[in-house]
């Protein structure tokens, strides 16, 4: 499957695509600091959901579909993602505080791929540049300060865009599209260094996230569908179901990979770098 690649679309990443500051009381301060207090609430989260696969290559269109877990602690500092059909596992994704991992039972033979955190993957079969570009790309992390606002093409929507402090990969810049303080953004956008568009999510259909120990009226929306497109030839769009935050659902052994690699025992695996034995 298709790796992230860039889109026709390009934008300048120092600035949202628009110049003219909106003709608004509300600031990009207002928004980062709106943001800030959402994911406050967001420490862990756990979903499960369904993803229909869509992607083109020399062998023509092709589509499938899956039943996907979405898990991390600490704000994404740990998180694991994996892909099942039919009761096969197809990938699991996932990383601790220093460093990333895929499992690939289905390769022949089933591997496993280590690299920093920080760094990107040199191929990857899910949208993944590492667990920073999944986090941004779910609206789940803070927002910096040096974030600018400006004016969007539809009334009432602007643009928050801000260059990252250090690249991943080919991805130095963000920029989301929002409404109002404190409400999910409907489109995040990573972008390379030239502006283009490396990947994009959009999201949708607002699931109230239960955090135990917050009165209900705090708990932080999440996206109960999301559309990732990578380029014009991939593109996954997850249904999630029943997020929540409950202990049962966050077991430690998810985001171990030695518990993990004696479950999933892979026969190739490699280190970014170097070869493990």
């Amino acid at each position: 499957m298709a790796a992230l690649a860039g889109c026709a679309a390009s934008v300048s990443p120092d600035a949202p695509p628009t110049h003219a500051e909106p003709a608004s009381l509300v600031g990009a301060a207002d928004f980062v600091q709106a943001q800030r207090r959402r994911v406050e609430g967001l420490e862990r989260f756990a979903s499960r959901g369904s993803a229909e696969l869509r992607w083109t290559d020399e062998q023509g269109d092709h589509f499938e579909q899956a039943q996907v877990e979405l898990a991390w602690l600490d704000h994404g500092r740990r998180l694991a993602f994996r892909a099942d059909k039919v009761g096969e596992r197809l990938v699991w994704v996932g990383a601790d505080a220093s460093q990333w991992w895929i499992f690939e039972p289905k390769a022949e033979p089933p591997s496993l791929l280590v690299g920093p955190r920080g760094t990107v993957p040199p191929r990857s079969p899910v949208p993944f540049a590492g667990p920073e570009s999944v986090m941004e790309l779910l609206a789940a992390t803070p927002w910096p300060d040096h974030a600018t606002l400006a004016a969007a093409d539809q009334p009432g929507e602007h643009w928050l865009g801000w260059r990252r402090i250090a690249a991943v990969g080919g991805w130095a810049a963000t920029r989301v599209r929002v409404r109002q303080p404190g409400s999910l953004p409907d489109r995040v956008e990573l972008l390379a260094d030239d502006g283009t568009v490396l990947a994009a999510s959009v999201l949708s259909r607002p699931l109230s996230l239960e955090v135990i120990g917050l009165p209900p009226g705090a708990w932080p929306d999440v996206p109960g569908t999301v559309r990732l497109e990578m380029g014009t030839d991939t593109s996954w769009e997850v249904f999630w179901d029943t997020p929540g935050t409950a202990p049962e659902r966050l077991k430690e052994r998810l985001f171990d990979l030695d518990a993990l690699r004696s479950v999933m025992r892979p026969q190739r695996v490699e280190v970014l770098g170097g070869r493990a034995p």
